[in-house]
């Protein structure tokens, strides 16, 4: 190889270099530019007897009512427009409960709702959703579907639970139950994790975005 050959080829060797660190400190900044979320308020049960809460949105008051068919509408908080529906994504209604979760950011005037379904006595996820306003309009940022883009395994046996952890980083867990070979009793039952993921608000595109950590 001539010198000349040889420059050229460190020359793009650098510029590829420089293009991945670039690149990594674009994907860090999206995550760190999205503000870090408030310590997580305590969320609301709706299931059987409690099955009505007004909260404060971001602007206006809105209404979560759980009706006798067993779905979740999000609604005004004069209960005459509703803007959204929420219920099992696969199969029916039935012993289904909805936690419904107050989301702020700390430096952001931002509202979003986190809602959270199960349903059965072992509380298996039955839906999942972060809704907020876009351009006015209350939409879902995220829902199961979204999550499946990252590798989470929509209709297996799941439960969901998330925190805010120490540097305001919004985490979303997923576990299941399983039955060890020596195992016969329900006490005998593990948890392990099988997905968890940083959900971040990027302002630049006004849109939840997600980085899968398990």
């Amino acid at each position: 190889m001539n010198m000349v050959s040889f420059l050229r080829k460190g020359i793009f060797w650098g510029i590829m270099a420089a293009a991945v660190l670039v690149m990594g400190a674009a994907t860090n900044m999206s995550i760190s530019e999205a503000g870090q979320f408030a310590p997580m308020e305590k969320g609301t049960f709706l299931y059987m007897n409690t099955r009505e809460i007004i909260m404060d949105g971001e602007d206006e008051r809105v209404c979560f009512v759980m009706g006798k068919d067993n779905v979740l509408r999000m609604c005004r908080d004069d209960g005459y427009k509703v803007y959204m529906t929420f219920s099992e994504k696969f199969g029916d209604n039935v012993g289904m409960g909805y936690s419904v979760t107050r989301i702020t950011m700390k430096n952001s005037n931002k509202v979003f709702f986190e809602i959270n379904a199960d349903q059965g006595a072992h509380g298996k996820n039955a839906g999942y959703w972060i809704v907020g306003k876009y351009m006015g309009e209350w939409v879902p940022f995220v829902d199961l579907d979204t999550l499946a883009e990252y590798g989470y395994t929509i209709n297996d046996w799941h439960r969901i639970g998330t925190n805010v952890n120490e540097n305001g980083d919004f985490i979303l867990n997923s576990s299941h139950e399983y039955m060890p070979p020596e195992g016969q009793f329900g006490y005998d039952l593990r948890i392990v994790t099988d997905f968890e993921a940083n959900i971040f608000w990027d302002e630049e595109a006004s849109w939840f975005g997600i980085k899968r950590l398990q």
